[in-house]
């Protein structure tokens, strides 16, 4: 056994186990640690979402997507049947790869339309602002265990030419809102007459001017033994090259690797073959998707646990500022209360002379003498200190209105769901350790 073979056996052993991290990650946001709390469990990303909490958070998703881009004819189906080990996508026929279809593992051999695809990815939901893309958007659904496959989905794009080819929409802008959200892209171009065409071209400029796209970019040269000679392989090489040179934003990190699809039967081909090497590029953007997603979930995990920890302090100052309010407008109210008093009194004052004339007995009580010896002045200046009165009293009752107006807290109930969320996090939290254990088997290293 050759030891390219020998390492891709390797590897295909331990795509489970890498497959299985980067599930049990989505299975942390979509479900926690499923039995492990008495009250049930729930994922990170319905704690983050809760009422309490009120976050945003996406989960990462458990494949990686790659996109492969090209001219017509490139062979860009025909890789991605030999990568999966069947003949899932339809080779040679142009109309055939007008529209994006989407290649990924699953129980069953299926086919998706593109109503269920937009629901099936629900990162497409947006994609959909491209008018007539859904007639031409599909998603293959295949079992194979090949290679890397169950880690990966692969993104078949229309086939890039030039003249006569019409669209049903517009796929450079299609295949620019796609760059930003797959993780790796490979162009591929066929070096035997269209890997130059205008469009193409177009397209590699485009995404190499779109800084979301940029780091992404892997290019190949694909169908090499359609080439015999060595010397005109080098001669296609340096025409694509060329034509590259201005187009290319990272040019220090360029390679053209060439590669072609082995022959069925396992003939020998005397032709360098590069195929290993776009396999390898797969292979290294799914650990950097398992290394970026256990980042991301201690990364989640300490921004739910900071916003617990805010949300309670808010709701701490919000109960003392609220128990401000309440003394400040109890204080109004007493105020506008004696405020009243005063109006009473005012009131009474002015009219008790008039009762003391018809009821005589009733002026005989000394405070009640002491009101009437004063009843003049108080009608002398009664407009302008009853209305003082009523100013007061209506200005306190405002502020007292204004000053009661306390803010929402948080029952006993959402102050349980906190600190639930603060266990279940942090539990979660703790998983991460061993996560990284069964990633690193998956490298074979020891440590």
């Amino acid at each position: 056994m050759t030891k390219s073979k020998h390492s891709r056996l390797q590897e295909e052993q331990l795509a489970p186990a890498t497959e299985k991290v980067l599930r049990q990650i989505t299975t942390l946001y979509e479900q926690g640690l499923v039995g492990d709390s008495p009250g049930g469990s729930m994922g990170l990303q319905d704690i983050a979402q809760s009422p309490q909490l009120q976050m945003t958070m996406r989960k990462p998703r458990k494949k990686v997507s790659c996109m492969v881009v090209g001219n017509h004819s490139a062979g860009k189906s025909s890789f991605i049947n030999w990568y999966i080990g069947e003949g899932i996508q339809k080779t040679g026929v142009a109309i055939e790869t007008r529209g994006f279809t989407f290649v990924t593992s699953g129980k069953k051999r299926e086919t998706l339309t593109g109503e269920a695809t937009i629901r099936f990815y629900d990162f497409l939901k947006d994609f959909q602002q491209f008018e007539g893309i859904i007639p031409n958007l599909f998603t293959e659904i295949s079992p194979s265990k090949e290679k890397n496959f169950a880690c990966v989905d692969w993104i078949d794009t229309p086939g890039l030419v030039d003249g006569e080819m019409s669209y049903p929409f517009d796929v450079l802008k299609a295949i620019l809102w796609m760059a930003e959200h797959v993780d790796m892209i490979l162009i591929f171009f066929d070096p035997i007459g269209q890997a130059t065409c205008k469009r193409t071209m177009e397209v590699v400029s485009a995404l190499n001017n779109y800084p979301p796209a940029v780091e992404k970019l892997h290019y190949f040269m694909s169908k090499a033994d359609a080439v015999e000679k060595e010397h005109d392989r080098q001669r296609v090489l340096i025409q694509i090259t060329q034509n590259l040179a201005t187009r290319i934003r990272n040019s220090h990190a360029f390679n053209l690797p060439t590669f072609y699809i082995p022959p069925e039967d396992g003939s020998p081909c005397p032709i360098p073959n590069a195929i290993e090497e776009v396999c390898q590029s797969v292979d290294k953007s799914i650990n950097m998707t398992v290394q970026r997603n256990l980042r991301v979930l201690k990364e989640d995990c300490e921004n739910i646990l900071a916003r617990c920890n805010k949300v309670l302090a808010d709701d701490k100052q919000m109960k003392a500022e609220n128990l401000s309010r309440r003394m400040y407008g109890i204080l109004y109210y007493l105020l506008a209360s004696l405020s009243s008093c005063l109006l009473v009194s005012l009131v009474v004052t002015r009219i008790l002379p008039s009762i003391c004339n018809v009821y005589d007995e009733a002026c005989a009580h000394g405070g009640v003498r002491s009101l009437v010896r004063i009843s003049p002045a108080v009608a002398e200046h009664f407009m302008f200190l009853s209305t003082i009165s009523l100013v007061l009293f209506g200005f306190f009752m405002l502020m007292g209105k204004i000053t009661w107006r306390i803010k929402p807290v948080f029952s006993k109930r959402d102050l349980k769901k906190i600190d639930e969320y603060r266990v279940m996090t942090k539990k979660i939290m703790e998983t991460e350790q061993g996560l990284y254990d069964e990633y690193f088997k998956t490298l074979g290293a020891e440590r």
